[in-house]
């Protein structure tokens, strides 16, 4: 057959290379010299407010259904929450760049992670927003605990007070988490990071959406580890906390895939929620993975003048 000939794949590869190529071309990285201001401060009326981060892997954005997702569909309806299930991926629509780009606020063409082996990047130049929190102030406990280590390895590396470099699977990762929130161990978390990445491993292994059982019952599971955090942070709430709650994902998926989705609605659209009682967000804003970085901060009233020139998104919040 012609989609396995010699012929055709030489071709493919040609293009594919020369998409790369451009692709690699980073014209969008501004001169460092233009971003060389290092003025950072943080409003003293932010103080004490506190950001948890739930990252979930492989999210498609359609399978989030009052039967697969109960708790988090609920609070998706909620006046106190921003959603959208048209979420805005990088194109380049796999784990590295994506994550890369919700924890700097850059897009891939200036962080350089355009694939998950990370092997060229400048993150030391557009790194994780955990950096701009320390500088502005150490004394906020930044943790990041994850099942897909590089975003440990490679993003937080150097720039949490806590981000493991050790395996751990979903139920893990939630068991650390609450451990953190509620007995303050191994710190009492300001902000909390976490991945899920068993939902992306179904979606690989038996197809994404919510027409798979196996995709079905990961999700499931997931939500209810969502709704009992969100118990934690609501009795947090009710005891004088400001926390602002994220649910973010890297990219959706179809069939067993998610690589070149840049024309699949499946793929390159995803989940992004943010739910606080005591702020209002946007309207009629389409959000993409670097709009994670710059609400965080605009929320904690950080203002940093290298960070505001760096990145390419803005602040959800009104």
């Amino acid at each position: 057959m012609l989609l396995k000939s010699p012929y055709f794949l030489l071709v493919i590869s040609l293009i594919l290379v020369a998409c790369k190529k451009e692709k690699i071309d980073i014209t969008c990285l501004p001169a460092q010299e233009e971003c060389l201001a290092t003025g950072i401060n943080i409003d003293s009326t932010c103080l004490g407010r506190k950001v948890l981060v739930i990252g979930i892997d492989g999210f498609r954005s359609e399978a989030l259904q009052a039967g697969v997702t109960p708790f988090m569909y609920q609070l998706s309806q909620r006046g106190t929450t921003f959603y959208t299930g048209a979420h805005k991926v990088e194109d380049i629509t796999v784990s590295g760049p994506n994550w890369a780009s919700l924890c700097t606020g850059v897009h891939w063409c200036k962080h350089g992670v355009d694939d998950n082996d990370f092997g060229e990047h400048a993150l030391a130049d557009y790194p994780h927003f955990f950096q701009y929190i320390e500088e502005a102030e150490s004394d906020l406990n930044t943790l990041s605990i994850v099942n897909w280590l590089p975003v440990n390895t490679y993003i937080a590396s150097g720039q949490a007070d806590y981000a493991p470099e050790l395996t751990l699977n979903d139920l893990g990762v939630f068991l650390e988490a609450e451990e953190a929130l509620i007995n303050q161990e191994p710190l009492a978390p300001d902000v909390l990071f976490l991945h899920f990445d068993e939902l992306d491993g179904a979606g690989h292994r038996f197809g994404y959406g919510s027409h798979i059982p196996e995709y079905n019952e990961v999700l499931t599971t997931l939500d209810t580890y969502v709704n009992d955090l969100f118990s934690i942070i609501e009795n947090k709430r009710i005891n004088g906390e400001d926390w602002l709650v994220f649910i973010v994902s890297d990219h959706g998926g179809d069939g067993t895939g998610h690589g070149g989705g840049q024309n699949n609605d499946f793929i390159n659209k995803t989940v992004f929620f943010a739910n606080n009682p005591n702020v209002s967000f946007v309207d009629n804003h389409t959000t993409s993975q670097v709009d994670l970085a710059p609400t965080i901060l605009a929320f904690l009233g950080i203002n940093s003048e290298a960070f505001s020139c760096k990145t390419d998104g803005i602040s959800i919040l009104n």
